[in-house]
């Protein structure tokens, strides 16, 4: 057993909403197993009673423990291992031509996306065909039961899913997505590009008019990924690849080096070969 304390960043979701801090009086054991996990929950409504709904909480409190999450997550690091040759010819097959469809297609959100952000299209058609192939498949793992799961295991609650689960909870508590009922990748990610429920919070953007839908508006997913990097430092007109800038923004999407490694990389491929004429 570990003692869970908050360390929330500052600035999480903007001027949207305020994720509510864990008491510093009242901390929460996180466990490496799943045998005191119903428990956790009672101790987790406990101290957040007042702070989310009773309709929140009683959704949260509905959830089970994910062992395949946690034998995933704990074995996430093999996805990403192997040289950067062989892990960018496994991922980046077949991306590129759909990417030149994709452009083609919604060519007026990825104008929008780069006249009021400055990120480039070929960079969000990268990451879109990475995380789910161009939303092809968007994971089958209930997000609020993966980020709940993720937040009470001792492995990186502390430094990452105890906030992303506070940010599920008020993506649920706002109205802006039922996440008990809808499905992502193992760490709970949201929508096209996977966002986890603290970058959707900061993110998402209505592109289309027809409300924020990452899940299956085009519009959305390309607005709400270039307003996260914009957000995160991107430098309008930079250039991408390994050492610049706006590479160290890349960094920030993703930790594993050869992920990031393949993201300037194939963006660059789709910018020269596949670009709509």
């Amino acid at each position: 057993m570990g003692t869970l304390k908050t360390l929330l960043r500052a600035g999480i979701i903007g001027s949207m909403l305020a994720i509510i801090p864990l008491s510093s009086a009242h901390a929460l054991q996180c466990s490496n197993t799943g045998k005191n996990f119903n428990n956790w929950k009672k101790e987790f409504a406990l101290e957040y009673k007042g702070k989310f709904k009773k309709s929140t909480l009683a959704k949260f409190s509905k959830v089970n423990y994910n062992t395949k999450v946690m034998k995933s997550d704990r074995n996430n690091k093999a996805k990403f291992k192997g040289s950067f040759d062989s892990f960018y010819k496994r991922r980046s097959k077949g991306v590129a031509p759909i990417a030149k469809k994709k452009w083609k297609k919604y060519k007026r959100f990825f104008n929008k996306a780069e006249k009021q952000f400055g990120v480039p299209a070929e960079i969000i058609l990268t990451i879109w065909g990475l995380e789910t192939g161009f939303s092809g498949f968007l994971g089958k793992t209930n997000i609020l039961e993966s980020t709940a799961t993720l937040a009470y295991d001792c492995r990186r609650s502390e430094s990452l899913f105890f906030n992303e689960l506070l940010a599920a909870l008020t993506i649920i508590d706002k109205g802006m997505i039922n996440l008990d009922k809808r499905n992502g990748a193992i760490h709970g990610e949201i929508g096209g590009t996977q966002f986890l429920p603290s970058r959707f919070l900061s993110s998402a953007t209505d592109y289309d008019g027809g409300g924020v839908d990452v899940f299956r508006s085009p519009g959305d997913v390309i607005g709400s990924t270039a307003k996260w990097f914009a957000d995160n430092g991107w430098k309008r007109g930079g250039d991408y690849q390994r050492g610049s800038a706006n590479f160290r923004v890349i960094m920030k999407w993703n930790r594993a080096d050869n992920y990031q490694f393949t993201i300037p990389k194939l963006a660059k491929v789709i910018r020269t070969k596949y670009a709509p004429k």
